[in-house]
């Protein structure tokens, strides 16, 4: 299991610990972005293997430095929460049983399948609802809530998505899972979706939803779909 985090020193911990509660097989790996605090340390002394990166990345480069920890422990699954709390280890088995029962390639935790979804930011929402809504349009692909970065792959996914990204090197963060999903479905990955809810953040602030990162947004979605 993969953790990107960037200066999530209050809460990574807890996040390694719940998670290893529930799940004390798992072997999970917090990928530090950079964090110019505790993030590291603290997430080794709950439990877990960190990979330091040297300098803060963006977070489309940590996740894909999770998957290269999956590619090469040849992990037969793979599942990314984040570090800030916001994601519910408990569900983390909704993720995975489509995988291990063969219904599904990758999976992805909707908040808009659960009514009871806590983080409705008036900004977030309107990303969300508009990003789904143009995938399912003008692509075809049943999908709704296509920003959703509580994900878990088969090492087939892995094993297809990552040559790609390496290929491609850079992918602007707040486009990143919208990326993911057109290429999963090109590649003829099987996708599906498992309602989950999420906690709104404790601390700081959201890194890929700025409101400057909003204004440019819809702009970036756009040409991402024309790609």
């Amino acid at each position: 299991m993969t953790i990107p985090a960037y200066n999530e020193e209050k809460t990574v911990a807890d996040v390694v610990k719940s998670t290893l509660e529930l799940h004390p097989e798992f072997e999970i790996v917090v990928i530090d972005d950079g964090s110019e605090d505790a993030t590291a340390q603290r997430a080794r002394n709950a439990g877990a293997d960190v990979v330091s990166l040297p300098f803060h990345c963006g977070g489309s480069v940590a996740i894909q430095t999770g998957y290269i920890v999956a590619a090469q422990q040849h992990y037969d699954y793979a599942v990314k929460i984040d570090g800030d709390g916001q994601h519910k280890p408990e569900e983390i088995s909704k993720l995975l049983n489509p995988l291990i029962n063969g219904e599904a390639d990758l999976t992805v935790g909707s908040r808009y399948l659960s009514v009871d979804s806590e983080d409705r930011s008036m900004v977030k929402e309107g990303g969300r609802v508009f990003s789904s809504a143009l995938v399912s349009l003008l692509r075809r692909i049943d999908v709704t809530d296509v920003t959703s970065g509580m994900r878990a792959w088969s090492q087939k996914s892995i094993q297809t998505l990552l040559p790609i990204y390496l290929e491609r090197r850079y992918i602007e963060d707040s486009v990143f899972w919208i990326v993911e999903t057109l290429l999963a479905a090109k590649k003829g990955l099987r996708m599906k979706e498992v309602p989950i809810e999420v906690y709104p953040r404790k601390y700081g602030k959201s890194k890929s939803f700025s409101p400057s990162a909003m204004l440019v947004y819809p702009l970036r979605l756009i040409a991402t779909m024309f790609e």
